[in-house]
């Protein structure tokens, strides 16, 4: 999978509306399309989108290993990869404490289990795991597994573990500080160069009017902001003190004081904002260090999700 993606979530519109939109990025061109995990089941829309579609990569962006035994998460993995014949990608990850808690999920040691998970779904890719003394099926077509990586030291599990890496709002200098943690623990482990696809997922606020464009995105990153993994890419990227500022609004529960605490200059180094001309230059940083697939992640701006989506589609498509 090369060049660029775009994220979709049955947000605010129904599963064939949602179905609807990636084709819609299939025809337009885009390299994949990447399926985040909130309100919906990842997995559940990307059989969807590989049953619409004929071409384009499908990746979970991404599953949240703590709601999914991870022998049932493989076998639906292998469901949905016989579907897409060949086109789908498994992207794991460890979802945010506070989420977890407030389900009554003790996330406990992240890294740990994510590594005895993806274990596992090794081994029932592989043939190897047997379940009531049925051996698991083994899939038509591999199965690459990508880590959402906020942490470096998640990264570096990728390198051992991982096919892929699945980065999301962090500036391009902190994007290859991840790939080179990377790959270093790959090459330490034998494999060989290139063996890990880079993928970096970037918000966008697409808009003609700059301004609206900063104020919408005060407003979608303040929430990041507001969660620990991502408060702390904040503050080791040289925004510590707006992050202490978003963390402490979030505590107060004041929405207003933490999108105030967004300065524009966070907000451009972890974003793209305003006109298309301007977002596509700013993408050009990302390139430079080192991104194989570039996912946008499309937010409205004064308009309804779909709209949104159509907008950046519309926008971005020139560039694949």
């Amino acid at each position: 999978m090369k060049g660029y993606g775009i994220t979709l979530a049955p947000r605010g519109v129904s599963y064939a509306s949602f179905v609807q939109l990636a084709r819609e990025v299939e025809d337009a061109g885009f390299g994949g399309v990447f399926i985040p995990e909130a309100l919906n089941d990842a997995l559940l829309c990307s059989l969807s989108v590989a049953n619409a579609t004929k071409r384009i990569a499908i990746a979970t962006w991404i599953v949240n290993i703590y709601l999914r035994e991870p022998a049932l998460c493989a076998v639906a993995a292998e469901a949905v990869q016989e579907a897409a014949e060949g086109r789908f990608v498994l992207g794991l990850g460890v979802s945010h404490r506070p989420a977890l808690e407030a389900r009554g999920i003790e996330m406990g040691n992240a890294r740990v289990r994510l590594r005895h998970d993806t274990e596992v779904i090794r081994k029932a890719f592989n043939g190897e795991l047997q379940m009531f003394g049925t051996p698991l099926p083994k899939p038509t077509h591999p199965i690459p597994i990508y880590f959402a990586a906020l942490a470096l030291e998640t990264s570096k599990l990728a390198g051992e573990l991982a096919d892929g890496l699945m980065l999301y709002m962090c500036p391009p200098e902190r994007m290859r500080k991840s790939i080179d943690a990377a790959n270093a623990v790959a090459r330490e482990h034998g494999r060989k160069p290139g063996s890990l696809t880079n993928t970096c997922g970037v918000p966008v606020f697409l808009h003609e009017d700059l301004k609206a464009a900063y104020e919408a995105a005060r407003r979608g990153l303040a929430f990041y902001g507001a969660l620990p993994f991502y408060n702390r890419i904040m503050a080791n990227s040289g925004f510590a003190e707006p992050a202490a500022r978003i963390m402490d609004a979030s505590r107060r529960r004041d929405s207003s004081a933490m999108a105030a605490a967004v300065t524009n200059e966070l907000a451009d180094a972890v974003a793209l904002i305003g006109p298309a001309s301007r977002c596509i230059e700013r993408l050009q940083a990302y390139q430079a260090q080192g991104a194989d697939v570039l996912i946008l992640a499309p937010n409205a701006v004064n308009e309804d999700y779909a709209s949104g989506v159509r907008r950046v589609q519309n926008a971005f498509a020139k560039l694949n």
